[in-house]
């Protein structure tokens, strides 16, 4: 990790040193000579103009002579003596032979040399000035120009690279089709890939500890369909051990009855099995429609009230005419069964039903006066097979489904459903929420209805 964020780096260094480099032994010489020869052509105009000057004079000159040249070239002239200059003799010959030249190594800076009729006397020039000596703004906006293009040359480098060695997993990312997933795209493959892997490892956990819980609720609910197997197939096996010839005609009736309620028994609880399982994996399609939830919830208990007609049914709806569902009316009605019969089998002589629209939503409230649930036992009565009293027999206790059910219905219906103490009665409440409103089935689910039918 530390040489990939070090290689980065040491291309910037090495880019900037060769940019360093290109400037002062490239740049920095053609810009001297370019100065140089600038100051040089305009020397040696001031020395052939002076040189024609003295010319015309044949080479006398007077003070005034010389303050109107200096006027005029806006240069310095000064006198000497030509054995007085720090000259080469090869220079004082060139100066001997044409008159004039440029001494560009001046001790102040470059210099324009006119010799005179005796060949000693000499007219001095300058000393001009040499910018080309001088790092200018120029000079620095150029290297400033020569970093950028080459740091931006390697960081497009870099970032090229980058995209090419990691395009190959932001186009995996493409492919990933997770449900609840919501991959939030960029157009930079370093950023879609630091974006996105979380979510997509944080999802790939959720969908493992899913998976985990999904196999240990299988274990559990093979265990527990087990055991409920158990009681009928005894009693069948049982009956059958009886069934002999040397049993009374009364007798074999009985038994026959017995084996005939055992093997009802068994078709129930496969039935109750496979219809909680294609509510829990989201496999049982609604069937929407419109209905009124208060004149469905009397049905309802008009139904209960066939098996437990000692029992008051109290139903509260706000508004007072009921609310219209737009859902699947079967499965809430099944939902609503399992809820009040539950009340109804624990309730000492009261079952209240509340129903409240809001603007989106209901709540659907069924309250009992019985014993109530324990706090400890609210969660795990909507899971299959649990009991909150185990000598009940499966008259009064049930499969141990109905809750599970219901709370699969519901959950199907994008609601939520608890218990918790009931402050009017003093027993049992149980809260449905759900939307007024369902979506439309896809026509996915409905294939998938038909094929489980035609598996059935």
């Amino acid at each position: 990790m530390i040489r990939k964020l070090l290689a980065p780096l040491l291309i910037l260094v090495v880019a900037n040193i060769l940019g360093g480099t290109f400037v002062y032994y490239v740049y920095f010489p053609w810009i001297y000579d370019i100065g140089e020869k600038e100051v040089k052509d305009s020397i040696t105009a001031d020395a052939r103009e002076l040189n024609f000057r003295l010319s015309i004079l044949d080479y006398n000159h007077s003070p005034q002579t010389i303050a109107r040249a200096e006027y005029e070239l806006d240069a310095k002239i000064t006198s000497d003596q030509l054995s007085n200059l720090k000259l080469d003799d090869n220079i004082k010959d060139e100066l001997k032979q044409n008159r004039y030249l440029v001494y560009m190594q001046g001790e102040d800076g470059p210099i324009g040399l006119v010799i005179l009729n005796d060949n000693e006397s000499v007219l001095v020039l300058g000393p001009y000035d040499a910018p080309y000596y001088y790092v200018s703004m120029t000079d620095w906006i150029v290297y400033a120009l020569v970093l950028l293009l080459l740091n931006g040359g390697t960081l497009y480098g870099v970032y090229y690279l980058n995209q090419r060695n990691l395009r190959p997993a932001s186009y995996a990312l493409d492919k990933v089709q997770f449900d609840g997933l919501a991959l939030d795209r960029k157009g930079y493959a370093l950023d879609d890939l630091a974006t996105n892997i979380p979510k997509l490892i944080q999802h790939i956990n959720d969908l493992r500890k899913e998976h985990q819980q999904s196999l240990y609720n299988q274990r559990d609910l093979m265990h527990a369909v087990a055991h409920e197997f158990r009681g009928p197939m005894a009693r069948l096996s049982f009956a059958l051990d009886l069934f002999n010839d040397k049993t009374s005609d009364s007798r074999r009736e009985k038994l026959t009855d017995d084996m005939h309620d055992a093997l009802d028994e068994l078709d129930a609880l496969v039935r109750e099995v496979l219809g909680y399982s294609r509510l829990k994996h989201g496999q049982h399609p609604l069937q929407l429609s419109e209905f009124n939830i208060k004149e469905l919830t009397q049905d309802v208990c008009d139904k209960v009230k066939t098996i437990h007609n000692n029992k008051q049914f109290v139903i509260y709806s706000q508004p007072n005419q009921g609310s219209t569902l737009y859902a699947d009316k079967n499965l809430i009605e099944r939902a609503l069964i399992n809820l009040i019969r539950n009340a109804a089998r624990f309730s000492i002589s009261t079952v209240q039903i509340n129903l409240t629209e809001y603007n989106d939503s209901i709540d659907i409230q069924v309250e009992d006066d019985g014993p109530g649930i324990p706090p400890g036992k609210r969660e795990r009565i909507f899971e299959p097979f649990t009991r909150l009293d185990f000598s009940r027999n499966r008259d009064s206790g049930g499969a141990g489904l109905g809750l599970a059910i219901a709370k699969g219905i519901i959950t199907r219906h994008h609601g939520k459903i608890w218990a918790e103490d009931s402050r009017m009665l003093n027993g049992a409440l149980f809260t449905i929420t759900m939307p007024l409103k369902q979506l439309e089935s896809s026509e996915e689910e409905k294939s998938l209805e038909y094929q489980e039918d035609d598996l059935s």
